[in-house]
């Protein structure tokens, strides 16, 4: 099965506590079980790519610790990348 913003919004749809909408190339997924955490799905003609928020950067104790563990996670998840950015 090809994927597509629609597709997958169709499939989306049967789980409940989720907002989403959609265009010819993306998803905007709310969940509203999670704090109504956002995911945004964009869909190229090759993959899928999903962003999200992990935690505030200020919530992070032990900034070196967190560091090594999602540069040893790269691994699990070789497609994945992680950064910083200021929310509104």
């Amino acid at each position: 099965m090809v994927w597509t913003p629609r597709t997958l919004a169709d499939a989306l749809n049967n789980i409940a506590d989720l907002d989403i909408e959609y265009n010819k190339s993306s998803l905007i997924i709310k969940m509203n079980d999670y704090g109504d955490l956002p995911l945004t799905v964009l869909f190229t003609s090759q993959q899928i790519i999903i962003e999200t928020y992990i935690c505030p950067a200020n919530t992070i104790r032990d900034t070196a610790e967190f560091n090594v563990f999602l540069l040893r996670n790269q691994k699990v998840l070789p497609l994945s990348s992680v950064g910083i950015t200021r929310v509104k």
